[in-house]
């Protein structure tokens, strides 16, 4: 075995497409996470939950979830997933043999670690290190199959997940027309069956989902308003029901899929850059041609139905269609940038946040912690919903700044040091 074959890869190493790709979706995460930051949850989907619905605020709302809604962390499973090969096949390929596999594990298990301090003290419920750690224990089987039945595994699970979607919608308006019969009977003095009691909760617990109860809101606001520990304390119960009750579907039809993809795509040569312009021009003009056409026609029956789960539900039936052809879009669109060697200076500096992308999340989280948590600043529901993208760009600017900067004297991030050094359980060299 080589001195190389067990140890973190070397800066000459790193695929830079790959880091400038990472960089845009950690990014493009926090312009997805900042309403569930600032504003009620349910604000994340429903604009008139929280944080306004008219003007700017409506610009805002459309424009995320027409372009960027699933899409960002879309890219960066399929990151994760390119990552898992390529870590893999570089210490496999320098002869570490079964120490490769160990060094896996060890690597997905500690990314678990942080995932549970991070949603659980560090107070991001919606964090995803928890739930790519599982998806990484997975994937190590399937990471040597032929790059096509990468793909088309891929294609067949959001396929499923489009199934499950239709479904739900089906089964939801099903359930409201019990509900409200149910509704009706109860008015007029009659005793509900069990059928009758079990839609009645399963609706209300729908529209709470998106609209929440004076109750449930002044809860939320009440965690945001007290100590730390406070915060950790009472948002433990929602925290821990979102990283483990919809884990086996998110993980399954929502991650595992585009981990897939990228594996596939990785093998095929086009995350790494290396394609012809103008095959990253026509994933760019297919992706789009598709996916804002279908975002619109979603966005229009959210509208239609005001809000309302049904109207959620119908517009979920083709998401996972939308999202995957924005996805295809959006990497068309950088990568013909990469390709083209166009600006050059943000490439370096969006390639630098990507290197240090696991420090940079974290930090998206302690700033905005400090920001809207009462322990911090305060602001909680103090801003309008296109106000809080004023923060996110300030952040963006910051984290542009500063990776660079950082990487200019150390190897690595401080996470990301911390993370090596823990899975290679040897303390690595920080300073250049």
């Amino acid at each position: 075995m080589s001195d190389t074959a067990v140890a973190p890869v070397a800066k000459a190493a790193r695929v830079q497409s790959l880091d400038v790709l990472r960089g845009i979706s950690l990014l493009g995460i926090l312009m997805m996470n900042i309403t569930a930051f600032g504003l009620l949850g349910q604000a994340y989907s429903n604009p008139l939950a929280d944080g306004g619905a008219e003007g700017w605020n409506k610009v805002a709302y459309d424009v995320i979830q027409v372009g960027f809604e699933g899409t960002m962390r879309g890219i960066f499973s399929l990151l994760f997933g390119a990552g898992i090969v390529l870590m893999t096949d570089r210490m496999e390929s320098a002869g570490a043999g079964i120490m490769a596999a160990e060094i896996h594990f060890r690597r997905m298990l500690w990314m678990m670690l942080f995932g549970v301090i991070h949603w659980a003290l560090l107070l991001w419920y919606g964090e995803i290190l928890f739930a790519y750690s599982l998806c990484g224990l997975v994937l190590f089987a399937p990471r040597k199959l032929p790059a096509k039945t990468q793909i088309i595994a891929a294609l067949l699970l959001l396929a499923c997940a489009a199934a499950i979607t239709g479904y739900k919608a089906n089964a939801l308006v099903e359930t409201q027309a019990v509900a409200q019969m149910a509704e009706q009977a109860k008015a007029a003095g009659q005793k509900l069956n069990h059928e009758q009691e079990e839609a009645l909760k399963e609706w209300g617990g729908a529209l709470e989902h998106y609209t929440p109860s004076p109750e449930a809101a002044a809860g939320l606001r009440a965690i945001h308003s007290g100590s730390w520990w406070q915060a950790v304390t009472g948002q433990w119960e929602s925290s821990y029901e979102f990283q483990w009750t919809t884990a086996p579907y998110w993980l399954l039809f929502d991650m595992i899929p585009f981990m897939l993809l990228g594996m596939g795509l990785l093998k095929l040569g086009y995350l790494g850059g290396g394609k012809p312009v103008r095959t990253y021009v026509t994933m760019m003009v297919a992706g789009y041609a598709i996916g804002l056409p279908l975002g619109w026609y979603e966005l229009q029956h959210i509208y239609a139905g005001n809000f309302s789960p049904i109207a959620f539900s119908e517009a979920d039936r083709t998401y996972q269609f939308s999202r995957l052809a924005m996805v295809i879009g959006h990497l068309g669109l950088a990568l013909t940038v990469i390709r083209l060697g166009a600006l050059k200076g943000l490439q370096r500096a969006l390639a630098a946040v990507g290197q240090m992308a696991l420090s940079n999340y974290i930090a998206q989280t302690l700033i905005c912690t400090a920001l809207f948590y009462g322990f911090g600043f305060g602001l909680y529901g103090h801003f309008e919903r296109y106000q809080l993208y004023l923060v996110v760009a300030g952040v963006w600017l910051a984290e542009l700044v500063w990776s660079p900067l950082w990487l200019a004297r150390f190897r690595f991030g401080p996470m990301e040091w911390l993370w090596r050094s823990l899975t290679y359980w040897q303390r690595q060299p920080m300073k250049l």
